[in-house]
């Protein structure tokens, strides 16, 4: 199937529906990752499909402008710039379109997913549609892509400690030493995580401006992105479901607590319900493994069913 986005360019999916006769449930969009295709890194997207789909959900996968089989192009040369684009909503217009086309196909209802980039626009794009009841989230990014200039500076204290430790182990190798002697070392991020030796950063509360929006001081703002909060503490007040779901070895993990789930801990604790944090042990961000993956649609299988079994 096809449809045009907002630009007048087709994109290019595929609609996957339960079997005939069974009580259809909310329509489910998966939302590409990044710069990959609508099957997801590793094919991620495929048994998570036949799993919603085997529970009544409709399933549409499509690919992005200037992504897979879609019309378009991109005009950035760096990933980072792609995905900073895509953190601040690149791709919510489509998504948008892709809401359109389904409506006119007699859907009603959506919930909205997707691995990283595809997590992000589908809070945003939420954030314009209240047909949207849920987000299926694996591996949220909170944070923009400007890390990539200066890498140190916004680490989380859980990066940080890792690379000191890694530093640590290097003392004593000849290669180790070359690379600091020869300034070809990661200065910045080196004294940012020797520095938490002796420094440690209070987590400030969160100041509330005029507008009872939540204000982040600078230093704990850092790259954390603007426009996460408003959007989620909006969709959750509203009535959203979500399910939050991080690898253990996935930096996401990380960030999603030290720069949002903290500093909003007080916030968050009466929209507790909406929210179902789940972490897949020791699995890295695009959960390479076959038993990774299981986990991954089985708990997404259990929040669908314990969240729509009525619907």
């Amino acid at each position: 199937m096809s449809f045009p986005n907002q630009k007048g360019q087709r994109l290019f999916g595929t609609l996957h529906l339960p079997a005939a006769g069974a009580p259809q449930k909310p329509c489910v969009v998966l939302l590409s990752p990044g710069v990959k295709m609508r099957v997801g890194p590793g094919r991620l997207y495929v048994p998570l499909t036949a799993a919603l789909t085997a529970l009544g959900h409709p399933v549409l996968r499509f690919d992005f402008f200037g992504l897979g089989d879609s019309e378009g192009e991109l005009s950035e040369t760096l990933l980072a710039d792609i995905y900073n684009h895509i953190e601040v909503g690149r791709y919510v217009d489509d998504t948008l379109a892709a809401l359109a086309w389904l409506r006119a196909q007699g859907h009603r209802q959506f919930l909205l997913g997707g691995l990283c980039g595809g997590a992000i626009t589908a809070l945003l794009a939420a954030k314009r549609d209240a047909a949207v009841i849920g987000l299926i989230s694996l591996g949220m990014t909170v944070t923009l892509a400007s890390n990539a200039a200066t890498p140190g500076k916004y680490l989380t204290a859980k990066q940080l400690d890792g690379k000191r430790n890694m530093y640590l182990r290097n003392l004593l190798k000849l290669s180790s030493l070359w690379r600091f002697v020869t300034f070809r070392s990661d200065y910045s991020t080196i004294w940012h995580s020797m520095k938490r030796l002796v420094v440690t950063p209070a987590v400030k509360p969160v100041a509330i401006a005029a507008t009872g929006t939540p204000e982040l001081p600078p230093e704990q703002r850092g790259n954390a992105n603007p426009l996460f909060p408003p959007a989620y503490f909006e969709f959750l007040q509203r009535g959203g479901k979500v399910l939050m779901l991080f690898s253990e070895k996935d930096r996401l993990w990380s960030e999603y607590e030290e720069k949002f789930e903290v500093p909003f801990a007080e916030r968050l604790k009466p929209l507790a319900g909406n929210i179902e944090k789940h972490v897949i042990a020791n699995a890295n961000h695009v959960m390479a493994l076959a038993e990774w993956q299981r986990e991954m649609v089985e708990t997404t299988q259990k929040w669908l069913t314990r969240t729509w079994a009525s619907t």
